[in-house]
């Protein structure tokens, strides 16, 4: 089943990549004078040509989104799971709260961010302007704002899955490590640094090569968001490549960028594999 699922659509699209596509018809596809070879590579990396224009933009634009899109995540799950952490009356309420924005389904929870960016009606403008840091409407779906409405939605949406990661990382530290630290004079930062965060390094490697591959190769986000026709600063590998291959049947170009897509995020998850999460782990490996 992982085979017909996940294995032959991977190695047709490589074999797509390779071909020319001068029709819609199937008969007409994997014909020897269709065969290009590495043409379509060659097109998109160019950056003189109208393919490789668009996908140096749209990588650019994806590291960003990938960059601030793990960055929030982490940063706003540990806050999270420190907070749960500690003793409150009605933890264990806020403890499933924080999984609503991960438990809802993904299209109703963009819907209702994409009526909040909303620049006539949206809340996100009527808070902004409550608060005095804006006077008239921030466009947040177009333009360059799109990028922070992607990243803000997507935190949103992956931050509950870090925070109780980490809770639960939290809970293998120790309490006489903090004992240890309290006597050598460590304050709340000093635990932090040196006790809390090393000791989540083996959790915290593997949350961060999962949300690193999970909004590298992220669609429903921008394109709920965005649609198929973003600017271009909101848009990314995914929706180019749907562009391409959707909307314009350029499956050859589309089938490139795919192949690409797939062995770059390959690499990076094997490198950060060998390099971080086998390295936190005593032995080296997992």
């Amino acid at each position: 089943m992982m085979l017909l699922v996940h294995g032959i659509p991977v190695i047709l699209g490589f074999v797509m990549s390779f071909y020319e596509f001068p029709s819609l018809r199937y008969t007409d596809w994997f014909r020897p004078e269709t065969f290009v070879g590495l043409d379509h590579f060659a097109k998109v990396f160019q950056k003189d040509t109208i393919y490789g224009a668009q996908f140096w933009n749209s990588l650019k634009v994806t590291i960003l989104y990938t960059v601030g899109s793990v960055i929030g995540t982490y940063v706003l799950g540990l806050v999270t799971a420190l907070t749960l952490d500690k003793q409150f009356r009605g933890k264990l309420v806020a403890r499933t709260v924080i999984l609503i924005p991960y438990v809802t389904p993904v299209v109703v929870t963009l819907l209702t961010w994409r009526m909040m960016f909303r620049s006539d009606t949206g809340v996100i403008n009527a808070l902004l302007r409550q608060a005095g840091l804006i006077e008239g409407s921030l466009f947040w779906l177009l333009g360059p704002n799109s990028l922070y409405a992607i990243i803000i939605a997507n935190v949103w949406r992956n931050f509950p899955y870090a925070a109780i990661m980490l809770y639960a990382g939290l809970q293998s530290v120790p309490e006489q490590l903090y004992e240890a630290a309290e006597i050598d004079g460590a304050g709340r930062w000093g635990k932090l640094r040196y006790v809390t965060l090393p000791q989540l390094k083996p959790v915290s490697a593997v949350i961060l090569l999962l949300l690193i591959l999970w909004t590298f190769i992220n669609f429903p986000v921008p394109y709920i968001l965005l649609g198929g026709s973003p600017s271009e600063s909101g848009n990314v590998l995914m929706l180019l490549i749907y562009s391409f291959g959707f909307k314009q049947s350029a499956y050859g170009i589309g089938s490139a960028l795919s192949a690409m897509l797939f062995l770059f995020s390959m690499t990076i998850a094997y490198v950060y594999y060998k390099r971080v999460v086998a390295s936190s782990y005593d032995g080296g490996a997992i």
